[in-house]
């Protein structure tokens, strides 16, 4: 699978299911781990788990798993592992507390409100 349409599918089922303040980071050649990195939010731990179970369903309709999933039975902080795309869905005050957008503001980035 292209990473932009992987990318792109990551992005649009999170914003499917009302994911907040949702961040993409190019990190392409600037990271030995990804090449992008999705970053949001949600209101309770079953809004983060459904995220992420949104995601995880409508990728496994085109046949891609993820390599990993941690964080899934906390709700806290989730990580999917789709290699070219890491997805981080948090709750809101576990996402302040680790502030992503301050520590990858030299990366390119794209916000979608």
């Amino acid at each position: 699978m292209e990473t932009p349409y992987l990318l792109s599918k990551i992005t649009q089922s999170a914003l499917d299911l009302k994911a907040i303040n949702l961040f993409q980071f190019d990190m392409e050649g600037k990271s030995s781990l990804t090449d992008y990195m999705v970053v949001c939010h949600g209101t309770s731990t079953a809004h983060v788990q459904g995220i992420a179970d949104r995601i995880a369903f409508d990728l496994k309709k085109d046949g891609l798993l993820p390599l990993g999933i941690e964080g899934y039975n906390e709700g806290t902080w989730i990580l999917l592992d789709f290699n070219a795309v890491i997805v981080h869905i948090f709750l809101e005050e576990t996402r302040k507390l680790y502030n992503f957008e301050e520590l990858f503001q030299d990366y390119p980035s794209k916000s979608f409100e």
